[in-house]
C-alpha cells in the first residue's frame, strides 16, 4: 500500500439486497470506464483487488458499486460506513473504445458499472441491455432512468409485466445485433463466463472483434 491513497467514505447507498456503493471525494481526474485497485490492510492479497469506478469524471464524488459475494474484499467493502476510509490507487484501464460510433452496452449485474460510467459520459446514441435476476436486484435504477440511454432490462429468474424497459428471460445476442444501429461499438462487462459467451456470439453475427470491448470481473 506504498503508492495507495487514502480517502474517506462520505456516503453509502445500498442499490439492492447484495450491491453497496461506496462514495468518496474525487482526489484525481480519470477516464469514463476505468477502475482503481482496492487495498485492505494486513490482507495476504498485497496487490489488492480491482473495482470499476461507477462515476462519471464529471461528478464530483467518486464512486466503486460492489456485489458482496461472501469474499474478504467484498465482505469488507459491503460492510464499510460513513467516516470509514479506504486505500486506493489512482485509475488505470482501457475499456473505454474513445470512439465516435453509437455505443451499446451488454451488461450483467455490477457489470454495469463501467458501462454506465461511459453511457453516461457521451453525447453519442447509446443503448443498454442489461441482464439481471429480477427488479428487485436492479442497480442506478434513477440514474437509468434520467439519462438518455435506450435501455431493456432483462428480468431471468422472476417473472415480471413487461413494460417500462422489462423482459422475461435472457437477451438474444443475434437479436440485439439486428435491433441497433450498423456501425456501433459495442462494450460488454460481467463474469468470465458471460463475457465470453456474449462476445463469441456478436463475433458469429458478423460483428468485427475491433468494434468489442470487454471487461472482466473477478468476484472475491
Amino acid at each position: 500500500m506504498r503508492d495507495s491513497l487514502t480517502v474517506e467514505i462520505v456516503r453509502v447507498r445500498q442499490e439492492n439486497p447484495e450491491v453497496t456503493t461506496l462514495y468518496f471525494a474525487r482526489t484525481f481526474d480519470f477516464m469514463a470506464g476505468q477502475y482503481i485497485t482496492v487495498f485492505i490492510e494486513g490482507s495476504q492479497v498485497r496487490e489488492g483487488k480491482a473495482y470499476s469506478i461507477s462515476s462519471r469524471p464529471s461528478e464530483e464524488l467518486m464512486s466503486i458499486t460492489v456485489k458482496n459475494v461472501g469474499g474478504e474484499f467484498s465482505s469488507y467493502l459491503c460492510s464499510r460506513r460513513v467516516g470509514d476510509t479506504l486505500h486506493i490507487s489512482r485509475s488505470y484501464g482501457d475499456f473505454n473504445p474513445q470512439t465516435e460510433r453509437p455505443l451499446v452496452g451488454i451488461a450483467a449485474g455490477c457489470g454495469l458499472s463501467p458501462i454506465w460510467s461511459i453511457l453516461a459520459d457521451t453525447q453519442q446514441p447509446t443503448f443498454l441491455y442489461f441482464s439481471q435476476k429480477s427488479p428487485e436486484y436492479m442497480v442506478f435504477s434513477e440514474e437509468l432512468a434520467a439519462s438518455n440511454i435506450t435501455v431493456k432490462k432483462f428480468s431471468t429468474r422472476q417473472q415480471v409485466e413487461e413494460r417500462d424497459g422489462w423482459y422475461n428471460g435472457r437477451f438474444e445476442v443475434a437479436n440485439i445485433v439486428g435491433e441497433v444501429p450498423s456501425e456501433v461499438h459495442f462494450l460488454v462487462c460481467g463474469s468470465l463466463p458471460f463475457v465470453r459467451d456474449v462476445w463469441q456470439k456478436l463475433t458469429a453475427a458478423g460483428v468485427d472483434e475491433s468494434h468489442i470491448s470487454t471487461e472482466t470481473f473477478f468476484e472475491q
